[in-house]
């Protein structure tokens, strides 16, 4: 069974409970210690939160590309979704979350520009999603540490999946990337960021495919 079509299932025996923008949603959740699900329903995308006991414990990004859970899929929201609210039974909220569970509760809880950090003056930045694809000769590498910097400062970091790729939310700019294997050795690269969504890749065993 696909992914909506098992959701839809789901809301279908759900009781609705409102329209939130995510910080709403939150602080509402939190407040009534509610178990539910907030759905988003963009052009192109369907973003599922999962709640229990008021707390966000689980996400799923659903997209023509294919599906993400937990922390990979909160790093896809860009902060100006509104969710619709469905409470949903406690033992399929719990059977979900143990699928999609979010590991980094700050990666939803900072969704707010102001919670990332901005190097310089901080006019027209806007927050996009930086997603890289590491590679050795060209075969993807999973467990490589990314950090990504600005200057001296390491901005974000995070380790390679399965498929060695990470993703990031960021201010649109200019960074350093730098990609650190199992052996610890090092490779340093230029990023630019300047669209609402990016995805690239970085061979350690060559040379850098920006924007592909």
């Amino acid at each position: 069974m696909e992914i909506n079509d098992l959701m839809g299932e789901i809301l279908e025996q759900s009781t609705y409970e409102g329209h939130f923008t995510l910080d709403d949603l939150l602080r509402y959740s939190s407040l009534h210690s509610l178990t539910g699900m907030g759905v988003f329903k963009g052009e192109k995308h369907t973003f599922f939160l999962v709640l229990s006991g008021g707390e966000p414990n689980g996400a799923i990004f659903v997209d023509e590309k294919g599906t993400l859970f937990g922390d990979s899929a909160v790093l896809r929201l860009v902060g100006g979704e509104d969710f619709d609210l469905f409470l949903v039974a406690p033992l399929i909220a719990d059977a979900l979350v143990a699928r999609c569970r979010i590991f980094e509760k700050s990666h939803i809880k900072k969704n707010g520009r102001l919670d990332i950090p901005t190097i310089g003056a901080p006019t027209r930045q806007r927050i996009g999603v930086l997603c890289l694809t590491v590679r050795d000769a060209r075969e993807p590498l999973a467990g490589a540490h990314v950090s990504i910097r600005k200057g001296k400062l390491v901005i974000t970091s995070d380790v390679t999946d399965s498929a060695g790729k990470v993703c990031f939310r960021l201010l649109n700019g200019r960074y350093m990337c730098v990609v650190s294997d199992r052996t610890g050795e090092r490779t340093r690269c230029i990023i630019e960021f300047h669209d609402p969504q990016v995805e690239t890749s970085v061979d350690i065993g060559g040379t850098e495919d920006e924007n592909r």
